[in-house]
């Protein structure tokens, strides 16, 4: 069965602590984090009130169970030099597994990005996976599109020398169960997790049913949000139990789904 996962961002400006109350009980099992390289979170981990979010984040997901999935992001450049006193990149390692979670993010920066030879950006993404082991996280590239083969398989040769990972990003509006099929052929082990756009999945309502229907059930689906200028014009729990019933009948197989109805 898919793990599924909310990312902080769906019910921003809240807190990851408040996101983790709000999950318990809703069927979503897992919680994504900004911990670095986006300002507005800064102020829940830099120190101060900060240290205090990370004591009261790790007490309520030891309460209600629910995971983290990962915890994001680091910013890929020339180089990786170790971060020993975690003013940069080593504080999003560290704070992933104070949290335990699974994997962490990353992006190359476009502009050093465009000028990189594929061996340079295989070298700079190994030095993140070995940064990484010690903290038992697994870095992933995040996100590339589902209807972008070509990117895919480049990034794929990126992330397979070092046994790390990507994040697939499905546009639900305007991909098709073959075209997932096709991403998921490509980057094959290296497929860390698929990302779904809250607001998509809830225009496309129940369209979309079956989309995710042979997607393989170890990997997990992701929520991602599009609230970040900080509005919210409804009640995040109801939006929660919509999402996820719109989320279960995209990984429903079609044939589970007319045997479900048919029975009911």
């Amino acid at each position: 069965m898919n793990r599924l996962a909310v990312h902080q961002s769906v019910v921003h400006p809240r807190s990851p602590v408040e996101l983790t109350e709000l999950l318990a009980g809703t069927g979503w099992d897992s919680i994504g984090l900004h911990v670095g390289a986006v300002a507005e979170v800064e102020p829940w981990w830099s120190g101060g009130a900060g240290e205090r979010n990370l004591q009261r984040l790790v007490d309520e997901l030891l309460e209600t169970r629910v995971t983290v999935l990962d915890v994001g992001r680091v910013q890929l450049g020339g180089t990786l030099p170790d971060d020993h006193v975690h003013a940069a990149h080593g504080r999003v390692l560290d704070l992933g597994a104070r949290f335990g979670a699974r994997h962490v993010t990353a992006r190359f920066d476009p502009a050093t990005a465009a000028g990189q030879e594929l061996a340079e950006q295989v070298d700079v993404f190994g030095r993140l996976v070995e940064q990484a082991r010690p903290y038992r996280l697994l870095p992933l590239l995040a996100p590339l599109p589902v209807d972008r083969p070509d990117l895919l398989a480049g990034a794929a040769a990126v992330v397979r020398p070092s046994g790390g990972g990507v994040v697939l990003d499905v546009p639900v509006g305007s991909c098709t169960p073959a075209g997932v099929e096709a991403a998921v052929d490509v980057l094959g082990e290296s497929l860390g997790y698929v990302r779904l756009s809250a607001r998509q999945v809830e225009r496309a309502g129940e369209v979309t049913a079956g989309l995710l229907a042979t997607f393989p059930p170890h990997v997990p689906v992701a929520l991602g949000g599009d609230d970040s200028v900080g509005v919210l014009t409804d009640d995040p729990t109801a939006r929660l139990d919509r999402l996820h019933g719109l989320v279960d009948q995209m990984l429903e197989h079609p044939r589970a789904r007319a045997r479900r109805l048919a029975a009911g």
